[in-house]
Order: structure tokens, then sequence, then C-alpha cells
């Protein structure tokens, strides 16, 4: 069986979430993976070469059938186990060291007030940016590594680079950032979909915007993240009507159909012969 050219999976295990975050581009016909449909997909992936896993959603630590579990057996089949995750439900400790490798934690402004609107926090006393100020002290304090993602926004555009100013902070007091990942919102999900007149922007902000934080020559990797359904190295897989997904085969399928649409279109607005 040939290998795929992509390493990194992100295993979509169902869409429910604790939040509802303003930008969030999770589909809600998102199936609830069983057990077993999930222990047959890290099979299958790692048949197909994939190496390194990302747990997510919706929420991965509210998957009825228990984030440690996914992890263990993810772990115990051989991968590099990450888990997205907003933070919530994290244990406050070191959270599975065994068999977590990497969390990564979303940070979408520097200050509580523009983050805590986009990521509106539904209990608990404080918000949401206090909560991942928290998270990201706790990893520091067991030493364990951390990626951190931010989707430009119009809400952040003006000062979302003081978010690298406070993770180069993180990095010099001892933190282990792995990477900063700045992702391009996009108007579609149960959240952007809704959103989009108020946090669109083009490709060329976006493209600046990655530009301005690169200039920074800041001390840990930066990634641009302008849409992942056309990554090279990351694919997404997801249960709907009680069959796996694939995003990259479903995204192509899509582009297939719309091409298909448009000619059909063209050709019906050509004069008729005669």
């Amino acid at each position: 069986m040939a290998l795929s050219r992509k390493t990194i999976a992100v295993i979509m295990l169902h869409a429910h979430c604790d939040m509802r975050c303003m930008f969030c581009i999770t589909d809600n016909r998102l199936e609830v993976m069983t057990p077993q449909q999930y222990t047959d997909t890290l099979d299958t992936l790692r048949q197909q070469g994939f190496d390194n896993l990302v747990l997510g959603g919706g929420e991965p630590f509210a998957w009825p059938h228990g984030l440690p579990v996914a992890a263990q057996h993810a772990k115990e089949r051989g991968f590099y186990v990450q888990v997205g995750t907003n933070g919530v439900r994290m244990p406050d400790d070191a959270a599975y060291p065994q068999w977590v490798d990497r969390y990564v934690l979303p940070l979408d402004a520097a200050t509580p007030t523009i983050h805590n609107r986009l990521r509106p926090l539904s209990r608990g006393d404080s918000g949401h940016y206090e909560l991942m100020t928290r998270r990201l002290a706790q990893m520091r304090r067991h030493d364990r590594a951390v990626t951190v993602s931010t989707v430009i926004s119009r809400a952040n555009l003006d000062n979302f680079i003081q978010i690298g100013d406070y993770l180069a902070d993180y990095v010099a007091s001892g933190g282990r950032l792995h990477a900063w990942h700045l992702y391009r919102f996009i108007p579609e999900g149960r959240g952007g979909k809704y959103h989009a007149h108020q946090l669109a922007i083009s490709d060329q902000e976006f493209d600046d915007a990655v530009a301005c934080a690169r200039a920074q020559r800041y001390p840990f990797t930066l990634f641009k993240r302008p849409n992942m359904q056309h990554s090279a190295t990351v694919d997404f897989f997801w249960y709907e009507q009680g069959n796996r997904c694939v995003g990259s085969k479903r995204w192509q399928q899509e582009q297939t159909q719309q091409a298909f649409d448009e000619t059909d279109n063209m050709a019906c607005m050509q004069p008729e012969n005669g």
C-alpha cells in the first residue's frame, strides 16, 4: 500500500463543544465516533503512513468515551499525540504526560477584552483569556510542550502582534512553545458563516499580517495556515452518517463539483446555434 504524503492526521472525535466561538469552523454534521470507529481509524492511519496525530473536534475532552482513552490508544500504536483543546476541561496537573505529547491551545488576543468576545466562556467565573494564561502557566510549571493557535480576523488584525510579544516572554520565562500557528478566518462552520460580516479579512491582509509577525524574528517557529483544506502535510478524518470521511477527498470532490457546475452554467448561457 502506498504511503500517504501527508503525515499529520486530525481526528475530529465529535462536534460537541462547551463553547461557541465566533469563528468556529466545525460542522454540526460530525457524528460522535464510537470507540471501535476510532480504533479502526487509528489502524488505517498507521497503515497509510501517518505518525503524528491531533485529537480534535468539537472539544476532545468532551468526547463521551474519554480523552485519556483516546490518547492512550493512539500512543500504544506509536503516534506522536497532540490534543487541540479549548482548555476548559483539562485537568489542573501535568495532563496525561504518558499519553499526550503536546497540547494545542488557543490565544486570539493579548488582552481579555478581544479574546473573550471571540471565545465567550459559558461557565466559570473568569473569562477564557484568564483560563488560557493559567493553562500556559500550568504547562510551563510541568515542563510540557505547547503549540499556540491564533485565528487572524477583523477583530484582532490590528493588535494580534501583541500575542507574539506575549509568547516571546513566555519562552523567555521557561515555557516550551513548539510553534505559533496563524490561521486565517474562514467564513464556514457553525460560527464562521454567521460572523463573516464582522470577522472576514482579505487574503492580502492575512499575508501582510503573517509577514509582519515573521519580521519580528520571534524565538519560536511560526506557521502560516491560510486554509487547512489545502495543507500539504495535514489531513482530517471524521464520521458522518456512519461513514468515515477524509478531508482531502471531500474537499476535492466539492471543488470538482463546483467546477462542473460553473462549466454547466456557462454552457447554459451560450446562445443556441441556428
